[in-house]
């Protein structure tokens, strides 16, 4: 666990019940939250663990409650898909595509995405080259060399490439470029495209403009495809009521939406490189759909490949 992170749990064990008589009885409550891998990471797995028990004891000390709070990781959304109702998770984080899928299962709601930068819910995803690349279309780089961002807020780029190449009849990432090498920091990803050194990069526009600020001769790279704006991190909750007892269920929504208004919260929006918990509407997911339509026909990404770097 970061320093960070022990310091801010040792803080609010020590800090005095906010809201309710130190004579009132707490409210005992289980709460167990499943995180999907692919929406974290680059995360440390014991980090995101811990912030969520501090979450738990942030509510409690604000609502009156004792919470154990459990947190459980999957390598897929798939393997939540048929649990038994007892065996459910109260709140479930994951990527976005992969809530699509879980979804069709129906004892989840979408309550709040994970903002990917100035509180906006959506961002677009970019593929650039250098100034002096005679690319000018996605066809133009077959054969060719690409960067592709993968970190936490951006993992739909990714999906969303694979898409591009099969709806215009192109291949796969394998098959079409001649090496694509996963990113998870957008100066690795972009810099080596900037000096000539690969042929193209994959990133989210926010992280481009933000580059771009501080390194303004970045200004100077083309982009030759854009995509619609995407959402990245899903936060859903059980259909079910928590515990007839209390109203902790809203409490806990309530409390992930207001993160960001207060340090406690902005530590643990920082671990999952956010700055805000952004309430979810129905339109967010709409270009998804569209996209997962498309990949629903295509062949599963490569699992390993020697074209397939690991992220460096």
């Amino acid at each position: 666990m970061t320093c960070s992170l022990v310091l801010l749990g040792a803080l609010i064990m020590l800090s005095p019940r906010m809201a309710s008589s130190q004579d009132t009885p707490l409210i005992k409550a289980d709460v167990e939250v499943a995180l999907v891998r692919s929406a974290f990471i680059g995360s440390n797995e014991n980090d995101a663990a811990a912030a969520f028990k501090i979450l738990a004891k942030i509510i409690g000390q604000q609502q009156g409650y004792d919470i154990k709070i459990a947190t459980i990781f999957f390598d897929h959304a798939d393997e939540m898909a048929a649990l038994p109702e007892e065996k459910r998770p109260q709140i479930v984080i994951l990527a976005s595509l992969p809530f699509i899928q879980l979804e069709k299962h129906g004892w989840i709601t979408p309550i709040a995405v994970t903002s990917v930068g100035n509180a906006k819910s959506r961002d677009t995803f970019k593929i650039i080259v250098s100034d002096t690349s005679k690319a000018k279309t996605i066809e133009d780089l077959r054969g060719k060399t690409i960067n592709i961002l993968m970190m936490p807020q951006t993992q739909i780029g990714h999906t969303w490439l694979r898409s591009l190449l099969f709806e215009r009849h192109l291949g796969t990432l394998k098959t079409f470029f001649k090496d694509f090498k996963l990113q998870n920091n957008p100066m690795k990803t972009v810099l080596p495209v900037f000096f000539g050194q690969k042929d193209a990069a994959l990133i989210a526009s926010e992280k481009f403009k933000l580059m771009a600020e501080l390194n303004p001769q970045l200004n100077t790279m083309r982009t030759i495809a854009v995509s619609e704006p995407l959402v990245c991190g899903i936060t859903c909750v059980n259909n079910v009521e928590w515990d007839n007892r209390s109203k902790i269920k809203q409490d806990f929504i309530d409390a992930m939406l207001n993160l960001h208004l207060s340090p406690e919260g902005q530590q643990i929006l920082n671990l999952f490189k956010s700055d805000k918990i952004v309430p979810y509407r129905p339109g967010d997911l709409e270009t998804l759909r569209k996209i997962d339509k498309i990949l629903s026909d295509a062949p599963p990404p490569p699992v390993s490949h020697s074209k397939t770097k690991e992220i460096s």
